[in-house]
C-alpha cells in the first residue's frame, strides 16, 4: 500500500466520524425539538421531530420511546376513528421494537401495558403490568396497575371468567395492592380498588358468614381511602407534599 493510499484511508475515516459525530448532534437537535413539541402537546411536530432524531441515530433509543408515548398521547381510549386506531398501532409497534433491542425497558412496558388496557386486550395489559412491577419494583404505581386491571377482568360482565380465575385474580390484586400501599401507604387508589376487590370476593363466597366480614372488610377501605383522600386534599390547600393519588397515576 502507497503513502497516499494510507493517507487517502486515513482522511476517508476521519471525515466517516466526522459525519457520524454531526449527525449524531442533530439527532439530538431533534429529540430536544421534539421533546419541546411534546411538552407543548403539538403531538404531531413531535413525532415528525423524533422520527428525524431515529434515522439520523438509530440506536437513540430514547427518541423512540418518545415516539411511541407521543403516539400513545394522540391515541384517545373508545373512539372508534380509523386514524384513532393508526395511533394505537404505531403506538405499540414502536414500544414493541424498542423492547427488541432493550427488553427491560420499563417506558416502553408500560407504554404497551396502557395501551393494550384502553384497546381491550386485558390479558396482554395484566401480563406487562406484571412485568413493569418486577422490574420496577421500588414504583408503587406499577403494583396497583397490577391490582386495578385485575378488579377489571373480574368484573367483565360481557365476558365472564370461570368463578376460579375470578378468585385467583381476586387473590392477586388483594396482594399487589398490598405491596403498592406498603411502599406508599397513603395511595388512596390502591385503597379504593382493594374495597372493590373484597367486594367481589365476597360475592364469589359461598358462605353467608365469610360474605359478611368481606363486606365489612371492604367498607373499611372504603372509608380509608375517603379518609385519606379527605387529607391529602387538605395537605394540597395547605401547600403540603401530596402523595400518589388517582391525579398521579
Amino acid at each position: 500500500m502507497t503513502r497516499k493510499t494510507k493517507l487517502m484511508l486515513a482522511f476517508l475515516a476521519i471525515l466517516a466520524l466526522a459525519l457520524t459525530s454531526c449527525a449524531k448532534l442533530q439527532a439530538r437537535d431533534n429529540l430536544n425539538k421534539g421533546v419541546r413539541a411534546f411538552t407543548d402537546a403539538h403531538y404531531e411536530n413531535a413525532v415528525n421531530y423524533f422520527k428525524q432524531a431515529m434515522q439520523l441515530d438509530p440506536d437513540l433509543t430514547v427518541a423512540e420511546v418518545y415516539l411511541g408515548t407521543a403516539y400513545s398521547q394522540m391515541f384517545i381510549p373508545n373512539a372508534q376513528s380509523e386514524e384513532n386506531q393508526k395511533n394505537a398501532e404505531m403506538a405499540i409497534a414502536t414500544f414493541q421494537n424498542v423492547l427488541r433491542k432493550d427488553p427491560n425497558n420499563t417506558n416502553a412496558i408500560a407504554g404497551l401495558a396502557y395501551l393494550y388496557q384502553n384497546t381491550g386486550d386485558l390479558q396482554k395489559a395484566h401480563d406487562y403490568y406484571m412485568k413493569n412491577a418486577e422490574l420496577d419494583s421500588t414504583n408503587a404505581v406499577p403494583f396497583y396497575a397490577v391490582g386495578s386491571v385485575d378488579w377489571i377482568m373480574v368484573y367483565n360482565k360481557n365476558n365472564p371468567l370461570p368463578e376460579e380465575e375470578q378468585a385467583k385474580l381476586v387473590e392477586e390484586g388483594l396482594l399487589y395492592l398490598d405491596k403498592a400501599l406498603a411502599k406508599n401507604p397513603e395511595y388512596e387508589d390502591a385503597m379504593s380498588y382493594k374495597n372493590l376487590l373484597y367486594r367481589e370476593k365476597a360475592r364469589l363466597s359461598k358462605d353467608e358468614k365469610e360474605k359478611a366480614a368481606l363486606i365489612a372488610q371492604a367498607d373499611e377501605w372504603f372509608n380509608k381511602a375517603l379518609e385519606t383522600r379527605k387529607k391529602l386534599q387538605e395537605q394540597k390547600k395547605a401547600g403540603g407534599g401530596v402523595a400518589a393519588t388517582s391525579d398521579s397515576k
